[in-house]
């Protein structure tokens, strides 16, 4: 049996107590995938203790006013508290791009292809800078 390696790519800006990651993997499309391409997007914040907004984020439903608030793609669709030597080492909090009518996005091999993923990133970087100043 021969394993089979998955690729990922990823791309990171740096904030202050904040990272914003934009990410792109395929997929094996099923015979069921009408207008659906191979490619899934996702914009996922790594906010730390130190910035204002990590004291904002209770628990860890995703559904909440906190991550309501936050400007992301059909609002947030992920969330984990990362624990590190039992304490809180970040909040992971993301949105992906494969939601009804979103087909289009499964098409966008190329960070040029995605501009509209990363012009989301970019929106949410800057309303945690805002946050964090």
């Amino acid at each position: 049996m021969k394993n089979e390696w998955q690729h990922k790519d990823e791309w990171k800006l740096s904030g202050k107590g904040f990272i914003v990651q934009v990410t792109r993997h395929s997929t094996m499309l099923s015979d069921f995938a009408f207008d659906e391409g191979p490619h899934r997007w996702a914009v996922y914040t790594y906010i730390y203790p130190q910035h204002p907004y990590f004291a904002e984020i209770v628990g860890t439903d995703m559904c909440q006013d906190s991550t309501a608030a936050m400007p992301l793609h059909c609002g947030a669709s992920y969330l984990v508290r990362h624990v590190h030597g039992g304490k809180e080492a970040s909040i992971q909090v993301g949105e992906d791009y494969n939601h009804l009518h979103d087909s289009r996005y499964t098409h966008y091999e190329t960070k040029e292809d995605a501009r509209s993923v990363f012009m989301d990133a970019e929106e949410l970087f800057n309303w945690l800078q805002d946050r964090a100043a």
